[in-house]
């Protein structure tokens, strides 16, 4: 339980039952004048009463209103699996706990995070700090940028700890722990946003207020929480909040919302009576931290292989083209932000998606991002994924990165982008090879096979749900076949002993490497050799966050033998890469 100088103040008042300013002044070593102004803070907020004598020889006193709370301390209710803090994105500091326990009810692990409480003396003095910040800061209706909100929210946060700090003088964890929870309350979804502040979360699902909220977890998969929500007024206030931010409504009459955040976080959210069980709400949430290729060819990931990932690192290199295929939630975005953070910084690439999740390194200095717009309730201001794609030629690209194909239009821009000698990569629902060849040259898309052979590689990511294992399933070469466009499988991965095979050697994919650099099988295989020792001691130096990544291909592109032939004597990265 978080302890306040409101708690102290109230705690003299309950135990003394009748007690003056200037009493309470004294034991707490404060003005009387403070004493009161906090007292006529809680009196406005239903807590205290204050007693004012119309004799000049008696002085004002107060007296408890509300008594008692709750001390009870949530526990984990079995054997903890796994610990750990939660930080708060603004404050940068610590503000819950997290434990995952195996639950002996549901025979599988539950999720349970400690919360900071505080008592309703502390409740009640921050509604009044709210109100105030609600008057100091009023919300804006203009659309903003995601550093636009970012600096918003940080001067948000600033004036809320001002007010406290003036009027409560707490200790910094106390400070931080408080106007944190004012943020989540204020700007926030309350408890729930502790759960999007959570790095290892992946979905955040409410299926109504009479179960508790439930979570996808990167490692543990799907958990309960034990975080509940009070009625369906609260969930429903929810989507609200989120559809106002996006300029966006969810009504009886429009009960269905689907909305991107500026965050990239993407929310769906639909109302009772077409959720018949009550309101629902799904947050799939963008990762702050995103993997990159030497996260997915880790021991303790091992989404993919060092040779698979050498030979994907050359395609980009040489600006092959690339589409990643896979169902739902099986890391094809992931699998994609992985190779964009190879290509050389210098050159100009271009992104489009309809949710911002792709994540370059700072040293990729000449990319431009953009995301499709919903249009207003009006039916107006729609910008499509096909808008942005035509738009795109128009910016002299060297790369371009679509989110995921979709349409027909999509499609055949895409690949005209191809033939104009851009180098583009793009994702697909499709869960094996053969279906992206059906999905791209059967309606609704229904591309001209001969087109579908610009294509050099195609990577299949795949989703175990009963294990919680994401694998590259297959990575394969387009060739050209009698009937049309045929894959020749290069890597394929084997469930039964969870390893990657190498299937058939590439042809097509030499033919191209030696027309448009001029080397030769050997030569080719050679430079797979040469970035898979790179990739190697990245993993030995831990160097695995986006912009170490971007700091290695920097270094690489500028100067590669320099750089090979530090790795080949092991340096340390500050020393092999001269910073």
């Amino acid at each position: 339980m978080l302890r306040t100088l409101i708690d102290d103040m109230v705690g003299l008042v309950e135990k003394k039952k009748k007690i003056g300013f200037v009493e309470i002044a004294k034991e707490l070593k404060m003005k009387p004048s403070e004493i009161e102004a906090i007292a006529r803070i809680l009196e406005k907020e239903g807590v205290v009463d204050l007693h004012y004598s119309l004799s000049p020889l008696s002085k004002p006193w107060i007296e408890l209103k509300a008594k008692g709370w709750n001390r009870e301390e949530e526990k984990a209710g079995g054997k903890v699996e796994a610990r750990y803090m939660i930080e708060d994105p603004i404050g940068k500091h610590n503000i819950a706990e997290v434990e995952i326990f195996y639950s002996e009810e549901d025979k599988r692990n539950r999720y349970c995070i400690h919360l900071p409480k505080i008592s309703p003396y502390t409740r009640a003095f921050l509604e009044h700090i709210k109100s105030e910040t609600a008057r100091l800061l009023p919300i804006s209706g203009t659309e903003k940028t995601k550093e636009e909100m970012q600096k918003d929210l940080e001067e948000r946060s600033s004036t809320i700890s001002e007010l406290m700090t003036k009027k409560l003088n707490p200790d910094e964890k106390t400070l931080k722990t408080l106007t944190t929870i004012s943020m989540n309350e204020m700007y926030g979804l309350g408890n729930v946003e502790m759960l999007v502040d959570d790095k290892n979360l992946e979905e955040i699902v409410i299926n109504s207020s009479k179960v508790p909220v439930s979570v996808y977890h990167r490692k543990a998969g799907w958990m309960k929480t034990n975080i509940t929500l009070k009625d369906e007024e609260e969930s429903e206030n929810y989507a609200s909040q989120i559809a106002r931010k996006v300029g966006r409504q969810i009504t009886i009459l429009n009960p269905i919302l689907d909305a991107h955040l500026v965050t990239g976080d993407r929310v769906n959210a639909t109302r009772y009576p077409i959720a018949t069980a009550g309101n629902s709400m799904t947050l799939r949430l963008f990762a702050r931290n995103p993997w990159t290729v030497i996260t997915l060819i880790k021991d303790n990931v091992k989404s993919m292989s060092l040779e698979m990932a050498a030979m994907l690192w050359q395609a980009i290199h040489y600006e092959m083209n690339i589409l990643v295929a896979g169902g739902t939630a099986s890391g094809k975005t992931s699998a994609l932000n992985s190779l964009v953070s190879l290509i050389p910084p210098h050159q100009r690439v271009i992104t489009i998606e309809d949710t911002r999740e792709l994540v370059l390194p700072k040293y990729q200095w000449n990319w431009v991002p953009m995301s499709t717009r919903a249009p207003n309730p009006e039916g107006l201001g729609e910008v499509t994924m096909l808008d942005l794609v035509v738009n795109s030629l128009r910016m002299r690209p060297d790369r371009i990165v679509m989110g995921e194909i979709r349409r027909k239009r999509e499609a055949e821009v895409l690949f005209e982008a191809m033939h104009t000698g851009h180098s583009v990569y793009g994702t697909i629902h499709a869960d094996t090879g053969e279906q992206v060849l059906k999905r791209l040259t059967e309606p609704p898309i229904e591309v001209p096979p001969g087109e579908v052979e610009d294509i050099h590689l195609v990577l299949v990511q795949y989703r175990d749900r009963r294990k919680n294992l994401r694998r590259t399933l297959e990575l394969s070469e387009v060739v050209p076949g009698a009937k049309g466009p045929e894959l020749n499988y290069l890597y394929k991965w084997r469930a039964r002993t969870d390893v990657f095979d190498k299937v058939r050697s590439p042809h097509r994919y030499v033919e191209a490497m030696n027309l448009h650099t001029g080397m030769t099988e050997r030569e080719t295989l050679d430079d797979q050799a040469g970035k898979a020792t790179v990739l190697r001691w990245m993993v030995e130096n831990s160097l695995e966050d986006v912009n170490d990544v971007g700091r290695v291909m920097k270094n690489y592109y500028s100067d590669e033998a320099t750089l090979m032939k530090n790795v080949e004597k092991k340096l340390k990265p500050d020393k092999a890469l001269g910073e």
